[in-house]
């Protein structure tokens, strides 16, 4: 469950630019994209998905390349719409994480990103 997690979100951070929230750094995308590698990993632990280890996180910062992380040309970065994604995150039940998340869509919140 954690590759599907995995897989979806790179291509998810790639189109979003990673999001932030609440009590995370969300100054800017690259920042934005640490929290929520974090936060994804903290979910995916605390509903016991196989593979979510300690250092998750940081395979999934490296592996999304949050370092580079930028919004597209022609929008800008919106660090309470990047809290409001984390919030959303972290709010996901089990069920909805793995329905959702291992499919490849964010919640709604994380859509305002980058606008």
């Amino acid at each position: 469950m954690l590759r599907r997690f995995a897989s979806s979100l790179v291509v998810i951070a790639a189109l979003v630019a990673a999001c932030g929230g609440s009590g995370a750094d969300t100054s800017n995308p690259a920042a934005a994209c640490n929290s929520f590698a974090s936060a994804f990993c903290n979910k995916a632990q605390s509903c016991g998905a196989p593979g979510a280890s300690g250092s998750c996180a940081t395979e999934l910062q490296n592996a999304m390349g949050c370092a580079q992380v930028t919004c597209p040309v022609g929008t800008r970065f919106d660090s309470g719409a990047a809290s409001d994604c984390i919030d959303a995150v972290n709010k996901l039940s089990c069920t909805d994480a793995a329905n959702e998340l291992g499919n490849g869509a964010l919640p709604a919140a994380c859509n305002t990103v980058c606008r």
